[in-house]
């Protein structure tokens, strides 16, 4: 039953939740002892919180700087199997518990990966305009996106919620300028097995809202900004480029 055990290729993967700095980095080590690693993000993209970052203390360096080679990496190495955009449906144990069988749910993108060049004509085109999950919302992202410009997979997704065509049967822009024909309207959810020894749960933080503090007038006074969109205010890629900004609230 050993020598079984040692043969079986589920005794070599490791199942990795969250694409954050944490997350990477585990899985970039397990992949250099040989591990097949498979990295499960939820958002479109892997770089979790710190990509959000402007400046890391104590050193104040470039935050993406440091994050972005290790996105890359991750994606190009062998032994990393890249999975964004997905979530953990279920978790079974096998082999008397010594394995587990893990089901993740890809989501669709309704854009294929395969031909998507991340060129982000789409994103020009594209008529609508809704707060960005990735600026806090004091910037505004397409109906049709790619979270920022490092973004790995940089591969476009359509916010259905959002998207003019899923929820009025109109427009359909993306796909008519889309220079590689990737966006493709039909695409649905899959999902895939796969087994594994172990499992690192890396899925990080949610900030709290600072909305349920209202002496401070969050939400009520459009000066008043969260540390994270402060952050996002002071980066120089972020939403205003260091320029004024008029901060978008919903509602």
């Amino acid at each position: 039953m050993v020598n079984d055990m040692k043969e079986s290729s589920a005794f070599n993967n490791v199942l990795v939740i969250g694409g954050g700095v944490a997350g990477i980095t585990a899985a970039l080590d397990l992949a250099e002892q040989g591990h097949t690693v498979y990295l499960v993000e939820r958002e479109p993209s892997i770089g979790g919180r710190m990509a959000q970052l402007d400046k890391t203390f104590p050193t104040l360096d470039c935050s993406i700087c440091i994050l972005a080679p290790k996105m890359v990496e991750a994606s190009r190495h062998p032994n990393v199997r890249l999975l964004a955009y997905s979530e953990v449906s279920s978790i079974q144990p096998i082999l008397d518990g010594k394995a587990f069988r893990v089901r993740i749910r890809r989501k669709s993108r309704y854009v294929d990966a395969e031909r998507c060049t991340g060129c982000r004509v789409c994103m020009e085109k594209c008529p609508v305009k809704v707060p960005s999950e990735f600026d806090e919302k004091i910037g505004v992202r397409k109906a049709i996106y790619i979270p920022f410009p490092q973004a790995v997979p940089a591969v476009a997704v359509i916010d259905k919620e959002n998207c003019l065509y899923f929820q009025k049967g109109v427009c359909r822009i993306c796909e008519k300028f889309c220079p590689a024909q990737a966006v493709n309207f039909e695409q649905k959810d899959h999902e895939t097995d796969v087994e594994v020894a172990a499992i690192i749960v890396a899925t990080g933080f949610d900030l709290l809202d600072a909305a349920v503090l209202p002496q401070f007038g969050y939400g009520r006074f459009p000066d008043v900004l969260a540390s994270i969109q402060y952050e996002r205010l002071m980066n120089a890629a972020g939403p205003t480029g260091w320029k004024d900004c008029q901060i978008v609230r919903q509602g």
